[in-house]
């Protein structure tokens, strides 16, 4: 999950330096509407990151934080779906991204529900040992 946290960090720190120039194919006759609403987003996707890998120490108890987070992705490739019906198939990189936008974000929501279920099954697992 922390790796997996790298992409938007790299993505959106890339994307508000550089603008769509980052992206593949032709970008080179993007307006100034569409490139500054590009970076501003991306400073969105930048900041996933960090949030996620806050969570990651008690990422059994961050079940709220973790499932917004993860929504909010699958939300993002349900629009990239629509993109691709009105616009066209994307670049086979955006085709991953989709993967993991819609594949992904469901798999890692099972699993963090696992690790959130095994926490509240034992709530002795966290209580401090005694010592004589």
């Amino acid at each position: 999950m922390g790796a997996l946290a790298g992409i938007p960090f790299a993505s959106g720190l890339i994307g508000m330096a550089v603008g769509p120039k980052t992206l593949p194919g032709d970008s080179s006759e993007v307006m100034a509407t569409l490139d500054s609403e590009y970076r501003f987003i991306n400073a969105f996707w930048f900041s996933v990151a960090p949030i996620v890998w806050s969570t990651l120490p008690r990422v059994e108890e961050e079940t709220t934080k973790l499932r917004l987070i993860m929504g909010v992705v699958f939300a993002g490739g349900l629009a990239r779906l629509i993109s691709w019906r009105r616009t066209g198939r994307p670049h086979p990189v955006f085709l991953g991204a989709i993967a993991i936008e819609l594949v992904g974000m469901p798999v890692m929501a099972v699993w963090q529900n696992r690790l959130a279920s095994r926490g509240q099954c034992n709530p002795t697992a966290l209580a401090p040992v005694a010592t004589t």
